[in-house]
């Protein structure tokens, strides 16, 4: 009876072990291509940047990037549909970010340009040329929260259709674990 009880510790640490492996080869499979200077931010090569900070998974280019024109909220939430069941990168959860999380984004102490070359206060590891901004989750009626890049940054409320001079930037919640080192 003994032995059989250390069998069964043996099987139930090694089932441990493959599921330990197996939930950090997920992440070891993504492939590190750059990381910030102060290891905030790391880009991966299937187009995605994790914000180590708050574990949050971002698409590295943003929708001006990628479709080169304005977007409305409506459209906006049909892309981060659209690129869930593409299932981009790998991920079928994109999404708009909360005004939280798209905030978290702006630091006046970084420097980057905006389409239009302007100033925007974004860490370089998101390429030039993005948009000033995003649309956000939260909506009050026919208005939805952007949250600005420029100047002091800030949000305010635009027009869910005619608010066409905005932009797009999807995330999806990270994993603080799987190996990952998020601090």
């Amino acid at each position: 009876m003994f032995a059989e009880s250390r069998n069964t510790t043996r099987i139930g640490v090694g089932i441990f072990f493959l599921v330990l492996l197996f939930s950090t080869s997920v992440w070891a499979d993504k492939k590190l291509i750059a990381e910030s200077a102060d290891k905030r931010f790391a880009n991966y090569e299937d187009g995605t940047t994790l914000d180590r900070k708050n574990g949050l998974l971002w698409m590295t280019r943003d929708y001006w990037q990628m479709e080169a024109k304005w977007v409305n909220w409506y459209t906006a939430n049909e892309y981060a549909q659209r690129m869930s069941n593409k299932n981009y990168a790998g991920y079928d959860d994109w999404r708009l970010p909360t005004p939280e999380e798209a905030a978290t984004l702006y630091d006046r102490r970084k420097r980057n340009v905006d389409k239009d070359g302007d100033k925007i206060f974004i860490d370089s590891m998101f390429p030039e040329g993005a948009g000033w901004g995003t649309w956000t989750s939260e909506e009050k009626r026919n208005k939805a929260i952007t949250v600005s890049f420029k100047d002091e940054g800030g949000q305010a409320y635009q027009d869910k259709i005619s608010g066409t001079d905005a932009f797009l930037r999807l995330v999806r919640s990270g994993q603080r674990d799987a190996g990952l080192n998020l601090q």
